[in-house]
């Protein structure tokens, strides 16, 4: 773990169950009136949305609207076909409400209407020259912590390949933590949020560049995520536990992007290019796989997570916990549904060499392990999914 390290944290965030009945008059109060609203198709019609948007015409506010597709994650193109669509409303304030992918997008569109020319040449870390337009942040799903991260993700169809506008300028300015945003996304899809951020939890706790600070954020949100993400299927109407799972994802997010990833979230990725795999499922399917590897070849510091499990059992040995966190892990994914197989994506044996062929451009998050593996040897994760 590394002892000298830098933090990052700017984003303004606001939190509280129902805090979308009095979000207008805090942004009118600071002074914004020309409002571009970049909402997920899926969720323009929510009770909390139309509340907002009725509430800021209230306000005088001049509220243009644009619809983001959800039905797929963006790539480059998409990106600056909704850039040079909104381009003539001149906001004071980008608006950005739904699931990552909208929120990602908010994110890109806000510094392109401040940056000259196309997504793509600002692909990579700190390519961005000038600060974008205020955003305000508004997660529908709690997972990707995209309100808090420095990251926006798109693909680039030309390569097959996903690779986001990272760094400098690419957080959003406000965000807002609101469980009753979330509390229409269907199971499957707040399933795959929900995981999705168990995984930034689990990779930035173990990986390379995890430090002291990211560590605390990582350990407080595997507890929030760890005895909450449950309600998903077993309470979801439960809004104080969905204002958790928020909390969880939002502070596996800070850590992810102050340390590293790892090798479960890398390989969802060109699961998710070329078998449209859900990038949070994909990440679930092989988390628990990574920690055992882990493990099994002596990596023991799991069971600091382990102890923060409710009736952990304390007296046992740093390895013995390391195994029986490994076992409750698994039933812990199970109960989420999480698929234990490639076949319920059409992904078979015959599709192996492929899948596996992939995943060879992936090095740089397996670096980022802590037990050293190669991605040559990926077939020893892939294999049990066949």
């Amino acid at each position: 773990m590394k002892t000298e390290y830098k933090f990052y944290i700017s984003t303004e965030t606001h939190v509280g169950i129902g805090l979308h009945r009095t979000l207008a008059s805090v942004i009118r109060q600071k002074g914004f009136s020309r409002i571009l609203a970049l909402l997920d198709e899926n969720i323009q019609s929510i009770d909390p949305v139309q509340t907002l948007l009725r509430d800021l015409e209230v306000q005088k506010a001049h509220v243009t609207r644009f619809l983001i597709r959800g039905s797929e994650e963006p790539d480059y193109d998409y990106l600056d076909t909704v850039a040079d669509a909104v381009r003539a409303s001149s906001p004071d304030l980008v608006l950005a409400v739904g699931g990552g992918s909208t929120l990602d997008l908010g994110k890109a569109v806000a510094v392109l209407l401040t940056n000259p020319g196309k997504g793509l040449q600002y692909r990579g870390f700190d390519q961005v020259k000038n600060p974008g337009i205020p955003l305000m942040a508004i997660p529908t799903t709690a997972g990707t912590g995209s309100e808090i991260t420095i990251n926006a993700v798109f693909t680039n169809k030309a390569e097959n390949k996903k690779l986001g506008i990272n760094g400098r300028y690419m957080n959003a300015t406000y965000a807002v933590l609101d469980p009753e945003f979330t509390a229409s996304a269907p199971p499957r899809v707040a399933v795959s949020a929900g995981i999705d951020a168990m995984v930034h939890t689990l990779e930035s706790f173990v990986g390379t560049n995890a430090n002291p600070m990211t560590r605390m954020y990582a350990r407080q949100a595997f507890s929030l995520l760890y005895h909450n993400l449950g309600a998903i299927v077993d309470d979801p109407s439960n809004l104080e536990k969905r204002l958790n799972i928020q909390m969880g994802a939002y502070f596996a997010a800070i850590s992810l992007f102050n340390s590293s990833s790892g090798i479960a979230g890398g390989l969802s990725y060109p699961l998710g290019v070329y078998y449209k795999v859900p990038h949070g499922i994909g990440g679930g399917m092989f988390a628990v796989p990574v920690v055992d590897y882990n493990v099994q070849n002596g990596y023991l510091e799991y069971n600091e997570l382990y102890d923060l499990i409710e009736n952990a059992d304390r007296s046992l040995s740093p390895a013995q916990k390391c195994q029986e966190f490994v076992r409750l892990m698994t039933a812990f994914v199970r109960h989420l549904s999480v698929p234990q197989k490639l076949s319920i994506f059409g992904i078979g044996p015959e599709q192996k060499e492929h899948v596996i062929s992939i995943m060879q451009g992936l090095q740089g998050a397996f670096d980022q392990n802590p037990v050293k593996l190669r991605v040559e040897e990926v077939g020893k994760l892939l294999d049990p999914f066949f």
